[in-house]
């Protein structure tokens, strides 16, 4: 097949690298050839696309969703659906949201839990062409507790013992990192998001076991105990880490930066999760400089911890809990926008935070993440000029996976 040469006015590699104006990205059998700007040594049978004013970024990644959800209106609504549904329609809602996320510029996703192992169903059929979607890494269902945070999704541990053998079942079934509860959650009656589901030692054999097995460890960690014992276990990468004090009411935090300093940067990360309450802020601003001061302050505010935690060294990445109420799939260009107030970032760190970053803390950065030569050839074309409007990441006009066109102004193509 002749190359493919992408053109554009903006290029935005992922790396944190300043935007090159004009850019272009030459793709050769699925994979980055080069990346420049537009000169005369391209193949004279080369097939070029021209942009014109829009801007070249690297496909999107979502490093924590969870596709079986339905996003719905409230927790109990979502809860409900899920836990109702046949395993097929499970699968079909996983496609379909899968697929929605990719149609607007989603490529990767990690899927942070469902039911048992049916996403492992979903990643397969999509890695073996039967249906389309983004790269999708998967845990199967997180680990908890009888009663824990998500006990619904089918894979309970209550001890030691229990602990491991959840881990070694998840692994065996094909799970591509294992994710704990390692505190409670809003979405589950009877969990308290402040307090620990697991004592140190129970999380601690997880962690050394996961390891063992050359799996990543991601715990949902909420509450200020929850964190402090997964950082000290060796946790991959804590998602939320919110610091809610021992109540676990909204609002009510306890940061420990002792603990925070601990977490190692070489092999930890914090993601943090900007999802529909943020994502509100900035739906149907075309320009930041739109935003009321009071609106920008209060998603400001939101950051605070997880600002303090990147300007120490700590690797930090934004995703978005997609599925969970109101945080839809498709949404996620919102959460890049709310994450460039959130964190005070410029455009382009906020491309990285959302594309490089993330697939570096999962493994994938040797994949995918950034328009570099030898990375599978994810791109994300939006129109005008992303890095002096972020803004324009809401407006994809093409999608291509692995070098190929898989969407058009927020549609998917046939297969």
């Amino acid at each position: 097949m002749p190359d493919l040469v992408l053109r554009a006015a903006t290029l935005i590699d992922g790396t944190g690298a300043e935007p090159l104006r004009p850019g272009q990205v030459t793709i050769r059998d699925g994979k980055i050839a080069a990346v420049g700007a537009p000169g005369r040594r391209d193949p004279a049978d080369a097939e070029i696309v021209d942009y014109g004013d829009a801007t070249l970024l690297p496909g999107l990644i979502d490093a924590h969703v969870h596709v079986q959800f339905t996003a719905g209106p409230d927790h109990p609504t979502t809860r409900g659906i899920h836990m109702g549904a046949s395993d097929a329609e499970r699968i079909a809602t996983a496609i379909g949201n899968a697929q929605r996320g990719l149609a607007t510029g989603v490529t990767t996703m990690r899927d942070t839990g469902g039911y048992l192992t049916l996403n492992m169903d979903v990643r397969d059929a999509i890695n073996d062409g039967h249906v389309i979607g983004p790269r999708l890494l998967v845990c199967g269902a997180p680990i908890t507790t009888t009663a824990g945070h998500l006990h619904w999704c089918g894979l309970r541990a209550d001890n030691r013992d229990e602990v491991v053998e959840a881990v070694r079942t998840m692994a065996e079934a094909g799970a591509d990192f294992i994710k704990v509860m390692a505190t409670g959650g809003m979405m589950t009656p009877g969990t308290s998001p402040g307090m620990t589901q697991y004592s140190e030692g129970e999380l601690q054999a997880l962690v050394d076991d996961s390891h063992r097995l050359r799996k990543q460890v991601a715990a949902h960690v909420l509450g200020t105990t929850g964190c402090i014992m997964a950082i000290d276990a060796g946790v991959d990468t804590l998602e939320h880490c919110s610091w809610l004090d021992e109540t676990g009411q909204h609002g009510a935090f306890r940061f420990d930066a002792e603990a925070a300093a601990r977490i190692s940067p070489a092999t930890q990360s914090v993601h943090m999760t900007v999802g529909a309450g943020s994502r509100d802020y900035v739906r149907g601003v075309d320009h930041l400089d739109e935003m009321s001061e009071s609106d920008r302050e209060e998603l400001y505010e939101r950051g605070r911890y997880h600002r303090a935690m990147r300007a120490s060294g700590t690797p930090v990445v934004v995703s978005s809990d997609a599925g969970v109420m109101t945080t839809k799939h498709d949404e996620f260009a919102l959460t890049v926008i709310a994450a460039a107030v959130t964190l005070d970032l410029s455009p382009v760190e906020a491309i990285n935070i959302t594309t490089y970053a993330p697939a570096s803390t999962i493994g994938l950065g040797e994949v995918t993440g950034a328009l570099k030569p030898g990375l599978a050839a994810d791109v994300l074309v939006v129109e005008d000029d992303v890095g002096e409007n972020i803004c324009c990441v809401a407006d994809p006009i093409a999608v291509y996976l692995g070098g190929r066109e898989v969407a058009r102004d927020r549609r998917l193509l046939a297969a």
